[in-house]
């Protein structure tokens, strides 16, 4: 069973980067990018109890900055891990347990990520059935 990822960047760059990351590290990754949360949303509404990881800037463009994008996240009741980026400020430590969220500041490293995509993956909810 493969990872489902949300990342949100407005880097393009950054994007590439870390989508040809993920892909190396384990080719059966599902990522799916958006330069804004306004743009996620959608995909996200509609499939968010599936997705494993939710990663993104706190600085988005659009309507939906990362801390409220992480809001809506919980808000719908996604089970995914929501790791938030900035190059900037980061968020209070009591608001990321509030959401169950963690930080990673800018410049991350490519290899802070990959080393935990196994510990990323959703715990299934659904007990298989015994024949």
């Amino acid at each position: 069973m493969s990872i489902q990822i949300v990342h949100i960047e407005d880097d393009r760059m950054l994007r590439d980067i870390l989508r040809i990351s993920f892909q190396t590290a384990d080719p059966e990754i599902q990522i799916k990018q958006y330069a804004s949360g306004d743009e996620a949303m959608p995909y996200i509404e509609q499939y968010g109890q599936t997705i494993d990881l939710f990663i993104f800037d706190i600085r988005l463009p659009g309507a939906l900055n990362g801390l409220q994008l992480a809001q809506r996240i919980r808000e719908l009741g996604c089970p995914g891990h929501l790791v938030l980026t900035s190059a900037y400020s980061s968020p209070s430590a009591e608001w990321l347990a509030s959401l169950s969220a963690e930080y990673l500041p800018k410049p991350w490293h490519i290899l802070d990520l990959t080393r935990n995509l196994l510990s990323y993956r959703l715990i299934p909810t659904v007990k298989p059935k015994l024949d």
